[in-house]
């Protein structure tokens, strides 16, 4: 038994090592992606664009005042029921 157990490791370690190069070779041998050209008569059509963002106002606040946030407390939340805690089904065996 000692001596398949020890079979079977090697022939799995070297199968393993095996395929992973194999891999490697097949993905290093595939095509490589096509350059893009600069005489390409497909024209590329322009990216849309997204309208600016308003600026910020900070200019109410002068140097002496200093603004107060209110800290709001978060909703009450229903008990979450926890599934495990539940007896669960037992079987006396065999």
């Amino acid at each position: 038994m000692k001596f398949f157990k020890l079979g079977l490791r090697i022939w799995i370690a070297v199968t393993s090592v095996g395929t992973f190069m194999t891999g490697w070779i097949m993905i290093a041998h595939s095509p490589k992606p096509a350059q893009p050209s600069s005489s390409s008569s497909v024209s590329a059509a322009p990216l849309p664009t997204l309208a600016p963002l308003a600026p910020l106002n900070f200019s109410n606040n002068s140097a002496g005042q200093s603004q107060s946030f209110s800290i709001q407390p978060a909703p009450a939340q229903a008990p979450v029921q926890n599934l495990f805690s539940q007896p669960s089904f037992r079987t006396s065996g065999s």
